[in-house]
């Protein structure tokens, strides 16, 4: 009870001090609503990177025998050791305006820092491990029966893969996108590093912060905790919709017997 407090007071807190109609009102901001904007933008774009990419890796993850796959294991979790600010900085030194990608990327006509790219490059850095590693703790709880059978009648390994594989191991797939996603949002030290300018809603409100106090930031953390809140909800609904359509099906299955 004590953690369980500690949890949802500050989030209590904030919602009693929104009361007003003058913070209320700065919600309309242009600058904190495009700011907003961009975030999801970004985010969705960096989620479904993470996803199209990770999911192969995670099914090689769960299903290789190969000692050596542990490498690759460690691998993707680096990102969730590394503090935000130092992952940014090891970006900027790679995709940098004075580094060799960034200079070819410069010569094509665009930046790899100081732009969208920027912003998208830091969060599939954060967030990847979220969606890789999570996928393939599920993918391992899969029977890999269900995948042989699937072969044998025909279905090809990447249809057993999109059929079988993914929608048995759905639950904790979406579970690592959603929380990618909201981390891609809220994502702040790598994106400040890469691309300070234009500003996610994380650096907006921390230059608010710097301007005008806890005043200034208050509506922001609002619609942030709108969109987190919703994004949780969603989850929970999907996984128990999901929990009632397995025991109904398992119903069915006990009475046609």
């Amino acid at each position: 009870m004590i953690l369980i407090i500690f949890i949802l007071l500050p989030i209590l807190a904030i919602v009693i001090r929104i009361g007003s109609l003058e913070d209320l009102a700065t919600l309309l901001n242009y600058q904190t609503l495009s700011s907003m904007l961009l975030s999801l933008q970004t985010a969705t774009i960096s989620t479904t990177i993470c996803t199209v990419l990770g999911l192969p890796l995670a099914y090689i993850i769960a299903r290789s025998k190969s000692k050596l796959i542990q490498i690759l294991r460690f691998s993707v979790a680096i990102p969730l050791a590394i503090p935000p600010l130092i992952s940014g900085a090891l970006l900027l030194n790679i995709y940098g305006d004075a580094s060799p990608v960034g200079a070819l990327a410069e010569d094509a006509g665009f930046r790899l820092t100081q732009s969208p790219f920027g912003i998208i490059l830091a969060q599939v850095f954060v967030i990847s491990p979220f969606v890789v590693l999570t996928a393939a703790a599920g993918i391992e709880k899969v029977n890999i029966n269900y995948e042989y059978a699937s072969r044998i009648l025909g279905r090809s390994f990447a249809m057993t893969f999109l059929t079988v594989t993914i929608p048995l191991a759905s639950k904790e797939i979406l579970a690592g996108v959603i929380l990618a996603w909201i981390r891609a949002i809220g994502e702040f030290g790598a994106n400040v590093m890469m691309a300070y300018n234009p500003k996610t809603i994380s650096i907006q409100l921390w230059e608010y912060n710097a301007l005008g106090g806890l005043k200034l930031v208050i509506p922001g953390v609002l619609i942030v905790l709108i969109f987190s809140f919703g994004s949780l909800a969603f989850w929970f609904w999907i996984m128990n919709f999901r929990g009632r359509r397995m025991s109904s099906m398992i119903t069915l299955d006990i009475n046609d017997d």
